[in-house]
């Protein structure tokens, strides 16, 4: 078969990109069917490199979809596999390298990911890329050229690629957008194969070699050999056993000067990590040391104070992809403190409630104790303390510091024994990461109270239209969204619900205008954010929250935030003087309903004021989700349309007596 009828006959396609690029959902909107896994998450949702294929228009359209190769935050063990089995699946050619990049997210990851492709599959390859752009949706009445003319970097890479790029709707429920989107692409791709004369051979032997120096240097670690005499002695004592897994991976963590480094430097039988009394921070990143231990190999990750980092999964998973087997809580005894527990909170954000059954905790200076009896002293001495350990179902050790020889080479033994059987109970399996899910913030209240340029004001942009008008500006539901801090926030401008003009005349609307806001939310905790005007609080305000707790339940302020616009009116005072000398019995008691969580803003502020108050609300959003179990608003649409229509069945018995009132009058 000749080249130029091959290309006519099927047309070969190699997704490539960061994670949550959109890559498997473009491969699915390519194929017309949902074969590719494809959700939200800020996990690598696909594993491994996949081939699927669907015949369009006499046709056959091969798609290859692969998880994240290049970037930084790939796991580095992963990598060879997966490249190699790219490469397999590949062969012998490919019509296109399609590049996919999230619009509005472009960042340092696809930069890394544009150079790993060169790297691995040479100059040649990029005369053979296309950027496949996704959420078209988030673009708006925006042109995408005005877009990439915005971002240097971005616009230098598609001047890389002679322009080639196309841009993808994934969400799209039309059917003549979706086949439009996938037959101009694959318009694409063919002048690319003719421009170039042929697709891209793809050269098994040559693009691995370049592969595998990558990874060497990556994946490389002396940790699987003893580290001199005394390593030697700890690998070889105790019985053979092997249960289940060869590798065991430990992630050590506690508050700053708890003796981490120290407890590391113990299980591994050498001064490994660095140890010191100091008022700073000794450790001040995540290091990996390993040693052998009963024909395991034993990863031990010291790490600083995971409580005052923001992200610590990219840290890691640099390490470990998908989360270590056990967490070893280092605390000194007589010491357990809030900062103990802030820890704690830290790793259930990032791990979720089980993390729990993959933790033990070590207690340290064991030699303070004396005569006393361990168990006793817990029991008698520190509730928080013994709860945990209760929580972890009893698992715990302590290291003497003072211990030498066959002493401390025995409590190191029974930690790891410890942790062994702990692996092994758990199934040999890793703690993984939580799906982070998106928080979404719902912005109600009465009409011109600012809720619009308060979304603005979160979302950084001018999303949401916002003036000074006598009638509502906002008509309906509508969202926006941003990353915070590594979280991704949607925020939704609602109608004032109680002063919809329509609803008079089609009871209805009210409920489909109610179920469109929720429609707004993505998978993820929802809050509402309650906005009053400064100094203005009226009857409306007072019907509007009345109608609230109607429409969403009694119990929807305790998902609520009380917000004040017009900040800049409080001049020289402050909030909390406000809320305290308000003769406004309505509004203290919405205040107390809302458990007294409020914040201000003043919507004319930009840049960094503008940011510190974004950060105050966005906090006060995460302590209120921590409060409530890590979840939001739990009514499901059919629930609030249940409370809808015994609202308007209630508000049509009211009217008939008012009637019937008139009349006898």
């Amino acid at each position: 078969m000749s080249e130029q009828s091959c290309q006519m006959s099927e047309l070969r396609l190699l997704l490539l990109g960061k994670c949550r690029s959109g890559k498997s959902a473009t491969g699915n909107a390519i194929l017309g069917k949902h074969v590719f896994k494809s959700k939200f998450s800020d996990q690598t949702v696909i594993k491994m490199c996949q081939r699927e294929n669907r015949v369009l228009r006499e046709r056959k359209v091969v798609v290859i979809d692969t998880p994240d190769l290049f970037s930084s935050i790939a796991c580095a063990e992963d990598k060879q596999r997966n490249i190699q089995h790219c490469l397999e699946l590949s062969a012998p050619s490919l019509h296109a390298l399609l590049l996919v990049i999230a619009i509005g997210h472009f960042t340092r990851e696809d930069e890394e990911t544009a150079k790993g492709i060169q790297q691995v599959f040479g100059a040649e390859a990029r005369k053979h890329i296309i950027i496949v752009f996704t959420r078209k949706d988030d673009l708006g009445d925006d042109l995408l050229q005005d877009f990439i003319e915005k971002n240097k970097p971005l616009k230098q890479l598609v001047q890389d690629y002679e322009g080639r790029y196309c841009i993808f709707n994934n969400k799209t429920n039309s059917k003549d957008e979706q086949i439009t989107q996938v037959l101009e692409l694959l318009r694409k791709v063919e002048s690319l194969v003719n421009t170039n004369g042929g697709p891209y051979h793809v050269n098994f032997k040559t693009e691995g070699s370049r592969f595998q120096d990558c990874v060497n240097k990556a994946a490389s670690q002396e940790g699987d050999k003893p580290h001199g005499p005394r390593e030697r002695q700890l690998q070889s004592t105790g019985p053979e056993q092997n249960p289940g897994t060869s590798e065991l991976t430990v992630l050590l963590v506690g508050k700053r000067g708890a003796g981490k480094s120290a407890a590391g430097n113990s299980i591994l039988g050498r001064q490994a990590f660095q140890t010191g009394f100091s008022e700073q921070s000794v450790t001040q990143s995540f290091l990996s040391e390993s040693r052998s231990w009963r024909k395991k190999k034993v990863s031990i990750i010291d790490a600083p104070d995971i409580s005052s980092l923001k992200n610590i999964d990219s840290e890691v998973r640099k390490h470990i992809c998908t989360g270590p087997h056990a967490f070893l809580l280092v605390t000194p005894l007589g010491f357990y403190t809030k900062n103990d527990e802030a820890v704690l909170s830290t790793i259930q954000n990032n791990f979720g409630e089980k993390f729990f059954e993959y933790m033990i905790i070590l207690l340290t200076r064991k030699e303070d104790l004396g005569d006393q009896d361990l168990d006793t002293f817990l029991r008698n001495s520190n509730k928080a303390l013994y709860g945990l350990i209760q929580k972890c179902e009893n698992r715990y050790s302590a290291f003497n510091y003072r211990a030498t020889g066959e002493e401390e080479q025995r409590q190191a033994d029974e930690l790891l024994e410890k942790i062994e059987s702990m692996v092994h109970q758990n199934g040999n399996k890793h703690c993984v990461f939580r799906e982070k899910e998106t928080l979404n913030i719902v912005l109600v209240g009465r009409s011109g109270t600012g809720k619009s340029a308060t979304g603005n004001s979160i979302l950084g942009s001018l999303v949401f239209t916002s003036r000074l008008r006598a009638q509502p500006v906002t008509k309906t539901s509508q969202s926006g969204r941003r990353t915070w801090d590594g979280q991704e926030v949607v925020v939704v401008d609602t109608p004032s619900f109680n002063q919809m003009l329509d609803v008079e005349k089609d009871p209805s609307r009210l409920e489909e205008e109610v179920k469109r806001c929720l429609s707004c939310c993505e998978k993820g905790d929802t809050f509402f954010v309650l906005v009053f005007q400064l100094g203005r609080f009226t009857e409306e305000d007072k019907t509007a929250v009345a109608e609230l707790e109607a429409i969403f339940g009694a119990d929807f302020t305790k998902y609520a935030i009380m917000l004040f616009t017009r900040k800049e009116d409080l001049g020289a005072g402050n909030l909390e003087d406000f809320m305290k000398n308000s003769d406004n019995k309505a509004l203290r008691r919405i205040f107390k309903k809302c458990g007294r969580r409020v914040c201000a803003f003043n919507n004319k502020e930009t840049g960094q004021a503008q940011e510190t108050q974004v950060k105050a609300l966005l906090t006060k959003v995460n302590d209120l989700r921590k409060e409530s179990g890590w979840s939001g608003y739990p009514h499901t649409q059919e629930n609030v349309s249940k409370l809808i229509k015994n609202v308007q069945e209630m508000s049509q018995a009211e009217k008939l007596l008012k009637n019937l009132i008139g009349i006898l009058q």
